[in-house]
């Protein structure tokens, strides 16, 4: 199975935001410098691991700093550690990770009667709740209304969390990606939700909710809608992308409160491999 990032559409929205390509052992490898932190080069969620004598002349002539390595779920700890113990003596390797280490994964294979009913009682309840308060989920292709949702839902410096989205939509869209929108009972935005749609995954990418929104329960509303948007494109499991991991406590605790919300849906925990452990 190969995710997202490491698809040609996912190298081409990076070069759109100006960063170096390379593939290696079919790897995608993405680098750049910055005048101030040096450079970085990052490897996300690659299938292998690429050969480290390919990568030692590219981090050489770029004068690359650090990299980050964010392995899949189904990567050896073993190899994984072997590797990084060969490449730590050429580059600093990134210790926190960019990309979440643990996820819960839906599978939408189920009817939808099955599916709601595996939710807890209280999303079940919330998702009534929205319905009868006039909060309607519909199918968009506006990326500009989806940004700016999030954005606002995001509080200061909220465009920081959509930065190159409006980039990655018309490579993704309509085959790989859509958009479900929330309005309350005067049809205004109150939440939307950013789905990529890759293999026999969907991924739950970006979501966001004003707080009346979330007074209305928008955001139980919109993942129900957006497991059912995500069946309409033959998806085995609904990814809810990351939710906190207790292996890590330090990191993103910021993350203990989406990931109670997550949590009521029922899926099935996911564990990545941790670079954290090897390299400190």
């Amino acid at each position: 199975m190969t995710e997202p990032q490491q698809s040609a559409l996912f190298a081409k929205y990076m070069e759109l935001l100006h960063w170096h390509v390379a593939r290696i052992d079919n790897v995608y490898v993405y680098f750049r410098r910055f005048s101030v932190f040096g450079g970085i080069i990052k490897i996300h969620r690659p299938a292998r691991l690429p050969s480290t004598e390919q990568l030692i002349p590219i981090i050489k002539e770029y004068k690359l700093t650090t990299l980050v390595i964010e392995p899949t779920e189904k990567q050896d700890q073993k190899e994984l550690n072997i590797w990084c113990r060969r490449m730590v003596k050429h580059i600093r390797i990134n210790s926190s990770p960019y990309l979440p280490t643990k996820t819960t994964r839906i599978d939408i294979t189920r009817d939808e009667d099955t599916i709601f009913k595996s939710f807890s009682e209280a999303k079940r309840r919330a998702v009534r709740r929205a319905t009868k308060l006039g909060v309607t989920v519909n199918a968009s292709d506006d990326i500009g209304k989806l940004i700016g949702i999030k954005n606002k839902s995001a509080g200061f410096l909220g465009f920081i969390t959509t930065t190159g989205i409006r980039e990655m939509w018309p490579l993704f869209a309509p085959k790989h990606a859509s958009i479900v929108l929330a309005y309350d009972k005067n049809q205004k935005i109150v939440g939307g939700v950013l789905l990529l749609h890759w293999e026999d995954i969907s991924y739950y990418w970006i979501a966001g909710a004003t707080k009346y929104g979330k007074k209305l329960f928008a955001p139980t509303l919109l993942v129900w809608e957006a497991i059912k948007e995500s069946k309409k494109f033959k998806s085995k499991w609904f990814d809810f992308v990351g939710v906190w991991d207790e292996r890590l406590p330090q990191e993103h605790t910021e993350w203990k409160g989406f990931t109670k919300f997550k949590e009521g849906f029922d899926g099935t925990l996911v564990y990545y491999p941790l670079i954290y452990r090897i390299v400190k």
